[in-house]
């Protein structure tokens, strides 16, 4: 600490040395004289004088950010660090040196130097130590040393939100940090002017908790600026978030363009772009707004980072309108104006209603064909595909097969009641069946004898069993079929009767008679 005055006693010396000064620094150094007694004499004019620079005291803050082109290529290794304080400058830096060397050939450095407070190095290894000195006319600083490794490297997003508005002769810068992992520490500003090859840029850093700065300094009219954010986390920066801007109108850009991109049930996604525009009204803020008729039901800042937005909760087949709206200091101005109807059902809504009908259809179609196929088109037997069908066609069955014939006019026929006698053949009412439907084609007629005398001879029945010739006396059977070969057209099928003395009758089946004919003996 230096005391604010010194007490020379020796009048004799015309030269002080003041000692204990701060390098680089200026003093104001004033005499004042006084007697052995008396008072103090007035102060003499004022005199500046500045001591001369020494080297930094203090090595620079660095911290670093790794930007990878690809996986076989080299990587892109930023480094960028804080200016020092006058008072550890200790005189005006000229610059910066900058090298760094690969851990695994200790004995291979890479020594850079600039004025910048930033570096971009290609480097090809992921195991990297890097020290940077800060020098000014007297010396060097002490080294600020770093350790990197690429294969735990982390990473830290940029800022978003940018934006900036233009106030007199400064410029207000506005951003946000958002969500992140690792605490922000510091903010870092950079502006340059917008030129191919700037001659150097300006830097401002802020408290990491800040969302907001003014710059006012290096500023000239008619000039753009590019204007580059960083988010600082101790030795970890973020890649920069950059705008341009001017005095005159702030931020230069705009959106445009908005159109619809896709629209659902209860939803509307519209999309814009943002282009440079170097003359346009000063735009303090861009806008989106959702209208249902004159109600506003949504509004949203939109930013330079954001081109896309889906409007949620929305009702199903009502028509809205999205607003473009640029925000002035003075008034608001409608950019575009896009009506909207949202959808009354979703696609996968649409889709599943479309396979339930194919289905439905489907199932009709096949049942509606059954069903006229049963009523226009009855399934007809096929008699080749029968069991009994098949088994009347084999062969064995034609064997059997025997035409029975009663030859009538063979019979001798004996009155033994010494008159003649008669066979009178009948017919009778057709039978009905069970369910009253009339059978044409079976007839019933009656067979009226009174005594008929069967000769022993054999012959004239045919296929008649044994036990039967035997008991011809006492009963006479018709088996089978039998047939009348007079021309009279009789048919004769399953006859059962028995021999009486008197008059009987015996039941015959008939399938067709043609007349009534009379036997006689």
């Amino acid at each position: 600490m230096i005391p604010a005055y010194v007490l020379v006693e020796s009048a004799e010396k015309a030269v002080y040395r003041i000692e204990g000064l701060k390098p680089f620094s200026s003093y104001i150094i004033a005499v004042s004289c006084i007697l052995s007694f008396g008072h103090w004499s007035d102060w003499s004019m004022e005199t500046t004088g500045t001591t001369l620079e020494s080297a930094p005291s203090r090595p620079p803050d660095i911290c670093y950010h790794m930007e990878t082109v690809n996986k076989q290529g080299p990587h892109h290794l930023m480094l960028m660090w804080k200016a020092l304080d006058v008072y550890d400058a200790h005189g005006h830096i000229l610059g910066y040196q900058v090298s760094y060397t690969q851990t695994k050939h200790p004995f291979l450095s890479v020594t850079t130097n600039t004025t910048d407070l930033k570096v971009v190095l290609l480097v090809t290894e992921d195991e990297l130590e890097v020290t940077v000195v800060a020098y000014n006319s007297a010396g060097g600083s002490p080294y600020s040393h770093l350790k990197i490794d690429l294969s735990l490297h982390q990473t830290l997003p940029s800022v978003r939100r940018l934006w900036v508005n233009s106030e007199d002769d400064r410029l207000v810068l506005h951003w946000d940090v958002g969500h992140i992992s690792l605490p922000v520490s510091e903010v870092a500003n950079e502006w340059a002017t917008d030129a191919a090859h700037p001659t150097s840029s300006h830097w401002k850093r802020v408290n990491g908790s800040t969302r907001s700065t003014v710059l006012k300094d290096h500023l000239q009219p008619g000039t753009t600026y590019r204007i580059n954010v960083y988010p600082i986390s101790n030795q970890l920066c973020g890649p920069p978030k950059s705008i341009f801007a001017n005095l005159e109108y702030g931020t230069l850009l705009g959106a445009v363009g908005m159109h619809v991109v896709d629209v659902t049930k209860n939803t509307v996604t519209v999309q814009w772009e943002w282009q440079r525009k170097e003359v346009h009204p000063k735009v303090l803020r861009y806008r989106v707004i959702l209208r249902l008729g004159e109600i506003q039901v949504e509004s949203i800042p939109v930013w330079p980072e954001v081109w896309q937005h889906t409007f949620f909760k929305l009702r199903a087949n009502t028509g809205y309108s999205v607003n473009l709206l640029a925000e002035t200091s003075n008034d608001n101005i409608s950019r575009e104006i896009i009506p909207i109807k949202t959808h009354i059902f979703e696609h996968n809504e649409i889709m599943l209603i479309i396979v339930l009908l194919t289905l439905g259809l489907g199932v009709f179609l096949i049942l509606s064909r059954t069903v006229y196929k049963t009523y226009f088109f009855p399934n007809i037997a096929n008699p080749g595909a029968s069991v009994v069908g098949r088994w009347l066609l084999e062969s064995h069955h034609e064997k059997n097969r025997v035409k029975n014939v009663l030859k009538l006019e063979e019979f001798l026929v004996t009155d033994l009641s010494g008159e003649n006698g008669f066979v009178e053949l009948g017919q009778e009412r057709p039978p009905v069946r069970e369910d009253g439907i009339f059978n044409p084609g079976s007839s019933h007629s009656t067979l009226n004898i009174k005594h008929i005398f069967i000769p022993q001879n054999t012959e004239f029945i045919e296929n008649t069993s044994k036990s039967n010739r035997e008991n011809r006396d006492s009963s006479l059977m018709f088996n089978n079929v039998a047939h009348i070969e007079n021309g009279q057209g009789i048919h004769v099928e399953n006859c059962q009767g028995s021999l009486l003395p008197e008059s009987t009758q015996i039941q015959c089946n008939f399938d067709y008679i043609k007349n009534k004919h009379t036997l006689e003996k």
